[in-house]
């Protein structure tokens, strides 16, 4: 590839806890071997049993450490860790994983020894390119995010309102209007990241663990912050946005000719939780970078079961994925081209 030109490759929620790791990566491997960037949400901590507390009971994602380094033999080298399960497990877990992934070499955002370094982008380069990543989420305990003296990730604080329907009175029970209200200071903080990252780097991608799992009542509907913050934050200075938590596909939305791809659904989950969830639908996106900005995106669409690992196929072979992400983006106006291999994202 010509100096200056690198190509992306981004997936959802990854959380590897089997006898095989190699299982869970054998079908993204051939997208990153001909990547130069490749992302994931790190859906879970990476830290021995011997850090748990020994009245740590939580069942909820964990990673032995002898499994990471599948993760970057697949040829993933850009990480989010700001979600929920990086604190499920406590300090000495989460701080352990820190020094894992320090010591790998990995490229990682959204969580630190204190708040400085939770919010501090992390940065990749490869043939002359610079990519920043700013990693936030909005899903997490009431104990995980760090503060300044304390470790944890990078919270993006949201309050929730609920207003009464206008026939409330007459239709007793009906659902309320939810309203989503975005921090005012994590708002300001948040865009002095990605104006750092920007100032440092050729391409700023945004990750952000937010929405409504079906965990939590989600049906794949957007919460209204989401769309609010998606916008502010490529009105500051991101290129890309990624986001994950919800489990399910969300709408691709084209904003001032960049791409906010909601949710990219689940790639390998192995909580024993979604054994039973079936068949889902899930994405890669593929971004490529020509002339210190991104000139190209598309998905590659992809079918799991349980909890994965994906079978990624050309768009013919998963026409009810193409279907799905035409109908849900059609609110904002997203046109694709469907080609032989992926779907492109018209940006313009």
């Amino acid at each position: 590839m010509p100096q200056g030109e690198i190509s992306a490759v981004f997936v959802g929620d990854t959380f590897v806890q089997r006898q095989d790791p190699d299982t869970a990566f054998a079908p993204i491997k051939p997208y990153l071997d001909k990547a130069d960037v490749g992302f994931c949400n790190l859906e879970t901590v990476i830290a021995d049993a011997k850090y748990l507390d020994p009245n740590d009971h939580d069942t909820r994602p964990r990673t032995d450490e002898w499994v990471f380094p599948h993760y970057l033999k697949a040829g993933f080298n850009l990480m989010n860790i700001a979600n929920n399960p990086s604190m499920y497990h406590g300090l000495s877990c989460f701080e352990r994983g820190l020094q894992v992934l320090s010591e790998s070499g990995v490229a990682f955002a959204g969580g630190g020894h204190n708040l400085d370094e939770a919010r501090r982008p992390a940065f990749i380069e490869r043939n002359g390119v610079r990519v920043g990543l700013v990693a936030r989420t909005s899903v997490c305990a009431v104990y995980a995010p760090a503060t300044a003296k304390r470790a944890g990730i990078c919270r993006f604080r949201v309050s929730t309102a609920y207003e009464p329907r206008e026939r409330v009175l007459e239709v007793p029970g009906s659902p309320p209007i939810i309203h989503t209200i975005p921090n005012p200071e994590d708002k300001d903080m948040l865009a002095e990241d990605i104006r750092s990252a920007r100032q440092q780097a050729d391409v700023v991608v945004l990750s952000w663990h937010w929405g409504v799992s079906p965990a939590t009542g989600g049906k794949g509907d957007l919460v209204s912050y989401q769309t609010e913050m998606a916008h502010f934050a490529i009105d500051v200075g991101a290129d890309i946005i990624v986001g994950h938590h919800p489990h399910v596909l969300q709408p691709i939305e084209v904003y001032k000719g960049k791409v906010i791809a909601y949710s990219l659904g689940n790639y390998v989950h192995d909580m024993h939780s979604f054994e039973s969830h079936g068949r889902q639908t899930t994405m890669l996106i593929r971004a490529d970078v020509k002339g210190g900005a991104i000139s190209r995106v598309s998905y590659v669409p992809g079918i799991l079961e349980g909890t994965g690992p994906p079978r990624f196929s050309p768009p013919a072979e998963a026409r009810d994925v193409v279907s799905h992400m035409q109908a849900i983006s059609a609110p904002f106006g997203t046109r694709f081209e469907t080609g032989d291999r992926e779907v492109e994202v018209i940006l313009r």
